[in-house]
């Protein structure tokens, strides 16, 4: 069966570009496998620790931005300065509560999404930010 998890995720890896040999098809399904889908740096390095993969935090942030780069992952904005990665790789919004600095996903179709910032800006005007993404023409459709 590992096998099999392995092969999904190393053609997962060469349809977007990437080499799927060496440590990043683990390193990706260990991403997809954690139950907490936003995930930090640091957060990262624990449970690639706890997986026993051999990656020094250089080399890991190096290959969390390339998995970033070619969409299989993306960036998030936070309230902190630490990078945020979302493992999730459809398209989707979020909200990010500042004052616990959590972040949920919202799966919704764009009217939904528009019925809930109307909603928001009515109830709090002076506490809503609504930051919009427009991606690069070009860029893979997940970095939401």
């Amino acid at each position: 069966m590992p096998h099999t998890v392995d092969a999904v995720f190393q053609e997962e890896l060469r349809r977007a570009g990437l080499s799927g040999r060496g440590v990043l098809p683990h390193l990706l399904a260990l991403l997809r496998a954690s139950p907490e889908t936003h995930l930090s740096l640091s957060d990262i390095a624990g449970l690639s620790a706890e997986a026993g993969l051999a990656i020094t935090a250089d080399d890991l942030a190096r290959r969390l931005e390339a998995l970033a780069d070619h969409g299989l992952i993306s960036r998030l904005p936070t309230t902190t300065t630490e990078i945020v990665f979302d493992t999730v790789p459809e398209p989707h919004s979020h909200i990010l509560y500042e004052d616990s600095a959590q972040i949920v996903d919202l799966h919704v179709s764009a009217e939904t999404l528009l019925l809930m910032v109307r909603d928001a800006l009515a109830q709090h005007p002076e506490g809503v930010d609504v930051i919009m993404r427009f991606r690069r023409p070009g860029s893979p459709p997940y970095d939401s």
